[in-house]
């Protein structure tokens, strides 16, 4: 199966609808795709409601203070969403059954200790949305430190952009608890490629936007 991991709507801060990000993923040629907006399923509830022909599965993205994590399976959001513990929110996530991943952990290698004494499920090696492929060996290096599997996902923020990485899964079923054995046993794998350059440009304007924002937030509101 071909799934992809990583994926943003308009109900966070992607610019295609939930429509447009499934025509994709059906264009393409996948099995499946988790739909990731920042602290919302709002995305995900919306797919649910027409979406047959392939796999949605339930998840979010979630910045705490060791990096961003996916969170994949649940239908529920931990009870607090801003400045999470990155060890708490692993932990919270293991307790409800649910899957967690190192999002773009390429772009914050100085938390590495940390992710070695709390482990996530996987870690996202490939991310189409890195502005260089320098950063996917970096990513397979980190997780080959952590000796946990490696997926990938597109961190789509334009619906074109679906698919171009994902992670390919050998799974007895096409459903979460299927998923969920195949990365508990390793048998996963990313594959694909960056997205096309301007697309990573714009990605990369809006990411370096908002670090700037959400900085003179803390700033002025310590």
């Amino acid at each position: 199966m071909k799934i992809d991991l990583h994926v943003h709507t308009v109900y966070s801060d992607g610019n295609g609808t939930v429509r447009q990000v499934l025509e994709t993923a059906k264009a393409k040629g996948l099995d499946g795709l988790a739909i990731t907006d920042h602290a919302t399923l709002q995305g995900y509830f919306e797919a649910k409601k027409y979406c047959g022909e392939i796999l949605v599965l339930p998840g979010f993205e979630l910045s705490t203070d060791a990096g961003h994590v996916l969170v994949i399976g649940l239908e529920h959001l931990p009870p607090s969403k801003d400045r999470l513990n990155y060890e708490w929110l692993v932990e919270w996530a293991r307790g409800e059954g649910g899957l967690t991943i190192l999002a773009h952990p390429a772009l914050n290698i100085g938390k590495l200790g940390r992710w070695v004494d709390c482990k996530t499920d996987a870690v996202e090696a490939l991310n189409a949305s890195y502005p260089l492929s320098f950063f996917v060996n970096r990513g397979v290096k980190i997780a080959s430190r952590l000796g946990i599997p490696t997926v990938g996902g597109s961190d789509a923020h334009f619906s074109i952009s679906v698919g171009d990485a994902h992670t390919v899964v050998e799974a007895d079923s096409l459903c979460f608890e299927g998923f969920s054995r195949a990365i508990r046993k390793g048998k996963v794998a990313f594959d694909g490629r960056l997205s096309p350059f301007s697309s990573r440009v714009r990605i990369g304007f809006r990411y370096l936007a908002s670090r700037t924002f959400f900085k003179t937030l803390f700033e002025n509101n310590p």
